[in-house]
């Protein structure tokens, strides 16, 4: 299976992230300066104790991402989520800078609204991905989870999330071959694609 990219250009990523990486520190920001820094957090659903562990590595980029999101998700969590049957865990793969720069606000995003950005990032995929300046929408995202200017600033040029973000892609593919997205695991079987068929084959077969 061949690594599902988005279809923004992957100079608008690196733009977006060379572009924060020369923020200057604004006197409004020194002066947030004692708040402390967002740190990284697994994005988890379900029952902690579940005895079923699905984990999903993505990229905020990955059109079939998008779609197992907004189209296959609900099913899985009426099924098997919110039955508390399973413990579901969102991981990102990254494949290009646009989907980092977006992974690091939405895991900077505070108390549990992370999760909510991603939802809308990936509802509102097509636009801010075609955007000349996609920042902009995620700003609007960030905004609606309770992040200031400031703070999206800030958390995109958090080196700590960022190289949690890039660990935990390299963990996924030097030890478990990720290759492309989304690809899910369930216990030790690994599923690619975004067919919520094979997902609850793969779950039914732990349970």
């Amino acid at each position: 299976m061949k690594i599902a990219r988005g279809t923004a250009p992957f100079w608008a990523g690196v733009a977006l992230l060379g572009a924060l990486a020369t923020i200057a520190v604004s006197p409004a920001f020194a002066a947030d300066a004692a708040k402390p820094a967002p740190v990284y957090r697994e994005f988890v659903h379900g029952n902690p104790k579940a005895k079923v562990i699905v984990i999903e590595y993505a990229s905020l980029t990955c059109p079939h991402c998008a779609h197992f999101a907004q189209e296959e998700m609900p099913k899985l969590k009426a099924e098997y989520i919110d039955t508390g049957k399973i413990k579901y865990v969102f991981r990102d793969f990254p494949l290009d800078g646009l989907a980092t720069g977006a992974a690091m606000i939405a895991r900077c995003a505070p108390n549990d609204r992370g999760k909510i950005m991603i939802d809308m990032m990936y509802k509102n995929q097509s636009e801010w991905m075609r955007s000349e300046t996609p920042l902009n929408p995620l700003r609007d995202y960030a905004k609606l989870a309770g992040m200031s200017s400031d703070d999206v600033d800030a958390c995109l040029k958090n080196e700590a999330i960022l190289k949690e973000i890039q660990d935990v892609q390299e963990k996924a593919r030097t030890l478990y071959k990720v290759e492309s997205t989304p690809t899910f695991f369930v216990g030790e079987e690994k599923v690619q694609g975004d067919d919520y068929a094979a997902l609850k084959k793969a779950i039914d077969k732990q349970l």
